[in-house]
């Protein structure tokens, strides 16, 4: 086996890539418009909530920041530990973990998976990208792709969203976590500048060998995917913009599977109802991550080969005819891919209707007035460049 080892002289932190983060005060919260939404209608939704809005027996785990549920729109998301008593004191399930009962914060090695308090940019990263996975809309604020189904949050990165060399076993005990507890997919909107250890690669096959589904960015590098993308147990996304071409930071490369809209593409954020507007292939991952649900929720006995055969073949091809290293296999449909398990697979056994939706139960019926939350905005210069749009926040992620 390939030695994945790296010795601490080689570098002494491994840093997401973050361009620019925000700080916003909301001015008034009401639906947003459809046309807000162009990223999850790009890849077929709410087409294909007719098939499933998914299942609260799916569990998505998110490795990041941590995820606010006090958000209106992830209150009902909430993954909750069905074997722990909350706040007795004592381990009820033998996990290891005291009062885990809604995941468990690796960072800080505590029972509260919640991101920090803003104004650090930690505080917005994973709710982010849980907006995209399952807000549910309840207050007309932001839905994401499967709204039904449950989230999972597993505190890694630090207050600024780095991570060091000394995190990498905190990392693997997320992913053993996730696995054990019974999450079906794992996403990891975050990107190494270097190789991860041995053990790292080994939890990740742990978890792949368990049937466990693991999406993962490309990275926004320009130049190659990144781990932990670019294994190859690791479903790679990168992300395109709204003309369907690649986004101008994300990273080609071989490992490169599918395409997702992740430049310009909206969700809610921790700690208030405001919406915000952000860039990176860690919200194009969200759209695939919370896709696989939907086809999970509709049949949860899908191999982890099944999928990306579903994924590769329901996919619009862009670029160059078939695989190519800029968009993969091509741009998510997720429509394609829910009638490919319903018409190809088993899904006797699954319920569809309590799963899906009527087009006029659809949130996006809901959303019929302008947008009207973005506040008054203004960008930090983090590493390389503040980038302002009329009033709009933009991160890079």
């Amino acid at each position: 086996m390939k030695d994945r080892s790296i010795s601490v002289s080689f570098f002494t932190s491994i840093w997401i890539l973050i361009l620019t983060s925000f700080l916003s005060q909301p001015i008034f919260v009401h639906a947003l418009s459809a046309s807000y939404y162009w990223n999850l209608q790009e890849v077929g939704i709410p087409g294909a909530w007719m098939y499933s809005q998914g299942s609260s027996e799916i569990t998505v785990a998110i490795i990041d920041s941590g995820v606010d549920f006090t958000h209106p729109d992830l209150q009902n998301s909430r993954w909750e530990n069905p074997g722990e008593i909350p706040n007795n004191g004592w381990d009820d399930d033998n996990n290891g973990y005291i009062d885990d009962y809604v995941g468990w914060d690796f960072q800080d090695n505590d029972n509260n998976p919640s991101p920090p308090l803003p104004p650090v940019i930690g505080s917005k990263h994973g709710t982010f990208i849980a907006g995209l996975i399952a807000a549910d809309d309840d207050d007309d604020i932001f839905v994401g792709v499967a709204p039904s189904v449950k989230i999972m949050s597993l505190r890694f990165l630090r207050p600024d969203l780095s991570f060091f060399v000394s995190d990498w076993p905190k990392l693997v005990g997320a992913i053993n976590y996730a696995v054990e507890q019974g999450a079906l997919i794992i996403n990891l909107s975050l990107q190494a500048n270097g190789i991860p250890p041995n053990e790292v690669y080994e939890a990740i096959q742990n978890a792949y060998r368990a049937g466990v589904i693991i999406v993962g960015v490309t990275g926004n590098n320009k130049n190659y995917v990144t781990y932990p993308g670019n294994y190859s147990e690791v479903i790679a996304v990168s992300a395109t913009t709204s003309s369907q071409v690649i986004a101008d930071f994300s990273a080609p490369g071989q490992q490169n599977e599918i395409c997702a809209p992740g430049d310009d593409v909206y969700s809610i954020t921790g700690y208030n109802s405001s919406v915000v507007l952000g860039s990176g292939t860690s919200y194009a991952t969200p759209l695939v991550s919370g896709s696989v649900a939907l086809m999970l929720s509709l049949n949860p006995v899908l191999t982890t080969e099944e999928i990306r055969m579903i994924l590769h073949e329901s996919s619009v091809d862009l670029g160059e005819e078939g695989k190519d290293l800029i968009y993969g296999y091509g741009l998510l449909n997720i429509t394609s891919a829910l009638e490919r398990v319903v018409s190809n697979f088993n899904t006797s056994s699954v319920d569809v209707n309590s799963t899906s939706s009527s087009a006029n139960s659809s949130p996006f019926n809901k959303m019929e007035s302008d947008l009207v939350v973005l506040g008054i905005a203004y960008a930090l210069l983090l590493s390389i460049v503040i980038v302002l749009i009329i009033k709009k926040e933009i991160i890079k992620s």
